[in-house]
């Protein structure tokens, strides 16, 4: 398997790597705060946003930047050509490998809310992004 950077869509990647902040940010902040802040301890979500690092946002990014470029490549390497063909590599891959592999660690934890609300955002990611690379061919 040959994963050519070179026939990336460039232009397809930028506009997924904003989707991807665009949709975190909304799952995060305007469907989820209060209870994702309330999982970590926080009395708010303002609170909990006044506690986070500013480099975490950083570190999102750049996790967001690698996600669109490894799909992108997965893309290109099975013969995506059409949306619905991403549409079922991105569930292939938010259950096949997102779901399968964080679940299990908030099992153990006992922390069932933590485990629907986090995967809940890297599902809709993945398959917004994988839309959106798909869409763009």
């Amino acid at each position: 398997m040959d994963f050519n950077f070179a026939e990336i869509n460039w232009l397809a990647v930028v506009a997924s790597v904003v989707a991807g902040q665009i949709i975190s940010t909304v799952w995060f902040v305007a469907l989820f705060g209060e209870p994702w802040a309330q999982e970590y301890g926080a009395e708010s979500k303002a609170q909990h946003t006044k506690e986070v690092p500013m480099y975490t946002y950083g570190v999102q990014l750049s996790c967001t930047v690698v996600l669109v470029i490894s799909l992108a490549l997965l893309h290109r390497a099975v013969g995506v050509a059409s949306v619905v063909d991403a549409l079922q590599v991105g569930v292939f891959v938010a259950l096949g490998f997102c779901i399968a592999t964080g679940v299990p660690g908030q099992a153990f934890l006992k922390r069932w809310r933590v485990a629907a609300i986090a995967y809940g955002s890297q599902t809709a990611m993945i398959l917004g992004i994988s839309v959106i690379l798909g869409a763009w061919r």
